[in-house]
């Protein structure tokens, strides 16, 4: 009990100290650690993988499916919500998928897994309908629309962009969770496989080709090859080869990208972005994007490639070529620029990423030299350097590029924010980095 004198002369001195003693303690709480993004290590490129694969998952959630016999019924249905059908989308999902390999994210996988049976559901909904109401000019407006049909293009087809990504990452879901198919996606890999082996327009020697594509100012004839029509076209045949046991569709692959080699990669290994077959001549230019798409393609043809198969030694020297031919060109940020030999352009993160994928492949399979994956590496913390943000979006990428005949066109294409093509290339790249030897 304190004394009478302090009560009197210091009262207000010990009323602060006693309530001082019974007053809750409180201590500054620490502001939360960013995770590690920088892509410098085997834990950072993990995490920089679960932001990004996070970053793409939306709600999903299935549609009504009624038995209708009008376009207008159809119309009126509701359809499902969360799915798209596109091909940076598909890469998009092929990257999450991949992904799961190194972070073991379930969410992440089951999300791919039921987004893609809900396509082929809603497929199966429309291609009934579509065989009750018939053909019609209301039809083709209403599987046009966006807005109404969430998959139109694999309705309308007509071109390898419409259905080869699409395609892959959903067959590569089938051949890796076989319990998680329904059998209406059967239709849908069906459809798919029938438009790229038999009815996607070809060369007398079996090439794809574009005969109604011309450049951007209809400068070429009608009459051009793409190098971007590789991936669209041969990953997707590497897996329904896999899927059916028919050779014809893994041969007719490699292939593909002989044929578009002869005719396309230069003496430094660097691929032309297109080739006008009318003229018997390339673009002239070597645009990032394209050389990935087109080095991507032969990486994953010869990972399924038996060792024996007569195209092997041919396909193994045009990849070999070409990754030592843009690793001369990747500068000191590792992230190499939007024409790959014009360094005074802006660098681009699509085409970085889709070489560190293969080139980490080819690694992981003893096609090259293991002093390569620090190439991967460079170019993998480049585009987390500088295009990588929090949340998860993918920087730093070129919006879709037709054939240019002038510099000026590539280097003055915009790059959006998060655009769509530099998403799942990201993820292929960091999982296969992290992937190891096959």
């Amino acid at each position: 009990m304190p004394s009478p004198s302090l009560l009197k002369n210091g009262s207000a001195t010990w009323l602060g100290l006693a309530l001082l003693a019974f007053a809750p303690v409180t201590f500054a709480q620490a502001a939360p650690i960013a995770p590690d993004l920088s892509g410098t290590t085997d834990a950072s490129i993990r995490e920089v993988l679960r932001v990004v694969a996070r970053h793409q998952m939306r709600p999903l959630k299935d549609g009504e499916y009624p038995v209708v016999d009008s376009v207008a019924a159809a119309g009126a249905a509701r359809p499902p919500e969360g799915i798209s059908w596109n091909y940076p989308w598909g890469v998009t999902l092929y990257g999450v998928l991949r992904s799961t390999d190194a972070t073991g994210d379930r969410e992440a996988l089951d999300f791919v897994l039921e987004h893609n049976r809900i396509v082929a559901r809603y497929y199966a909904w429309l291609s009934a309908t579509h065989e009750r109401t018939g053909e019609s000019a209301e039809w083709e407006a209403f599987i046009h629309d966006n807005s109404k049909v969430r998959t139109g293009g694999l309705l309308r087809l007509g071109h390898l962009d419409s259905c080869g990504a699409m395609g892959v990452q959903t067959l590569e879901g089938i051949l890796r969770h076989p319990d998680q198919m329904i059998p209406e996606q059967k239709a849908v890999v069906a459809r798919i496989a029938s438009w790229i082996a038999d009815q996607q327009a070809r060369l007398p020697d079996g090439t794809f080709w574009r005969p109604d594509s011309t450049d951007l100012h209809k400068i070429w004839p009608p009459g051009t090859i793409w190098i971007d029509d590789l991936y669209m076209g041969c990953p997707y045949l590497v897996r329904w080869s896999q899927l059916t046991g028919e050779n014809k569709y893994l041969h007719d692959a490699a292939q593909q990208v002989l044929n578009m080699a002869a005719r396309l990669q230069d003496t430094d290994g660097v691929w032309f972005h297109a080739y006008s077959e009318t003229k018997k001549t390339p673009s002239p230019f070597k645009w990032g994007r394209a050389n990935g798409w087109a080095m991507v393609a032969a990486a994953e043809i010869l990972s399924a490639l038996p060792d024996n198969h007569p195209d092997r030694p041919a396909l193994l020297d045009v990849l070999r070529r070409q990754i030592e031919g843009v690793k001369k060109l990747q500068p000191a940020s590792g992230v190499w620029p939007q024409i790959l030999d014009h360094p005074e352009l802006w660098q681009e993160v699509s085409c970085t990423a889709m070489f560190a994928y293969s080139i980490a492949r080819a690694v992981n399979h003893g096609w090259i030299d293991d002093s390569n994956m620090a190439v991967a590496r460079r170019a993998f913390a480049g585009i987390c350097a500088d295009y990588i943000t929090p949340e998860g979006g993918v920087n730093g990428t070129c919006e879709g590029t037709n054939i240019g005949l002038t510099l000026d066109y590539y280097a003055n294409r915009r790059r959006p924010d998060d655009d769509q093509h530099g998403r799942g290339v990201v993820l292929l790249a960091g999982a296969e980095i992290l992937a190891g030897k096959k």
